[in-house]
């Protein structure tokens, strides 16, 4: 292993060898560490799993959570959590009457969940319930971050260039003409007007036109071959009429329930018909006759065990590397600055132009989360830079996030 990398190493293992120490200290003496459970990390869980079935103060699929832990034993929900279909099984009274209220629908399993996780979540409930939180309102709009596609700032700025040319033109004749009127006053020879067949014949004259016409022409074969393979706008239509409006906006269903790889793996996830299906076994019924022929469609997928041939809106060129999970978790990018307003989206659309300036201009401008986050201790520099106050900021560009090798390798 080659020396810097070694160093790295060592201080890598040094740092998170102390940590578990200090734990394992609190464990020992107090049998339980107590920042285990975080309402601020079931929050994080309860939007990503929870609120496809339940709200805090409405029946959905499931049944309305305020005061839950009221109602039951902490025992009790995490046997019902982990795996309720196992709970019924028992004989529980409690689980049989909930699971015959709602319509016997199916509750997923989440044995992927630790005790600590439900308890964080039954703690963030809890603190809702307790003291609701005042949400802002979602934005709407994200920067687009240049990316040289901007077709309205492109057409004011040739709007700009005509209106100078033309006052060039105008203020050109004004002078040639207040210097003709002087050359009369004072009886000197006057020089011939201008002639528009005299100009067009001077050889300066075609010149200039050729290399104009050849610049121009240069410009849109280039232009155009950079946006060969983007798709801004790009709505192609979809086998289910699947209304994200309705899902992430009203409903405020998380993004990471169904498209939970973007959390953990290079690929954000097309959900299966069999996630969609954990609600809509017992939502049969749509806003209007349409959407219940939608539900009719996904039900039908379901039953004939067959995928959704969903067509796929958002593509890369195959040379370029990109991974949601280092986005998502560690640059604590926002879906939407990506892909727009998705939860006021009918049917979702490319909304940016994805091109390589677009995706470089956010990584020179957005600044990261760079304090207490674990994957940027190697970067002791930019740390010590940060402490002395020598940067106020640190950005992607800073930590190589421009060069070829990033996203071309």
């Amino acid at each position: 292993m080659p020396e810097p990398y070694r160093k790295v190493f060592k201080i890598s293992v040094l740092r998170c060898i102390k940590p578990l120490f200090f734990l394992a200290f609190l464990f020992l003496f107090t049998g339980r560490v107590s920042a285990a459970v975080d309402p601020a990390a079931g929050e994080k869980i309860f939007k990503q799993y929870c609120t496809a079935c339940h709200k805090l103060n409405a029946d959905l699929v499931g049944p309305a959570l305020k005061d839950v832990q009221k109602r039951h034993s902490e025992e009790w929900l995490l046997k019902w959590i982990h795996n309720n279909a196992a709970l019924r099984a028992s004989g529980d009274k409690e689980a049989l009457a909930i699971w015959t209220k709602f319509n016997k629908n199916e509750m997923p399993t989440f044995t992927n969940l630790g005790d600590d996780d439900i308890k964080s979540i039954i703690a963030y409930i809890q603190r809702e319930s307790e003291h609701p939180t005042v949400t802002a309102a979602t934005p709407t709009s994200t920067s687009d971050n240049g990316g040289g596609d901007d077709s309205s700032s492109r057409s004011i700025l040739w709007i700009i260039f005509a209106v100078f040319v033309l006052l060039v033109f105008l203020l050109t004749r004004i002078n040639s003409n207040l210097r003709r009127l002087v050359e009369t006053r004072h009886g000197e020879e006057v020089a011939p007007s201008f002639s528009w067949n005299n100009w067009i014949r001077q050889k300066s004259t075609i010149a200039t036109i050729i290399l104009l016409f050849v610049a121009f022409l240069g410009y849109q074969l280039t232009n155009g071959a950079q946006k060969l393979g983007r798709s801004r706008g790009y709505q192609p239509e979809q086998p289910i009429k699947f209304s994200h409006k309705l899902h992430a906006g009203i409903n405020q269903i998380n993004c990471l329930y169904c498209h939970a790889g973007a959390e953990k793996s290079r690929h954000a996830m097309i959900p299966s018909p069999n996630i969609c299906m954990n609600c809509h076994k017992g939502v049969q019924q749509g806003q209007d006759d349409a959407g219940t022929a939608q539900i009719a469609k996904l039900t039908s997928y379901y039953n004939d065990k067959k995928p959704i041939e969903w067509t796929k809106i958002h593509n890369l060129p195959d040379h370029v590397y990109f991974n949601h999970s280092q986005h998502v978790v560690v640059g604590k990018v926002a879906c939407q600055t990506c892909h727009g307003p998705v939860e006021t989206m009918d049917e979702v659309y490319q909304f940016a132009s994805l091109s390589m300036g677009w995706c470089i201009n956010c990584h020179r401008e957005t600044k990261v989360q760079f304090a207490s986050n674990a994957y940027y201790n190697q970067f002791e520099k930019l740390h010590e830079d940060l402490r002395s106050g020598k940067i106020q900021t640190v950005t992607e560009s800073a930590m190589g996030g421009t060069e070829c090798q990033k996203c071309h390798y």
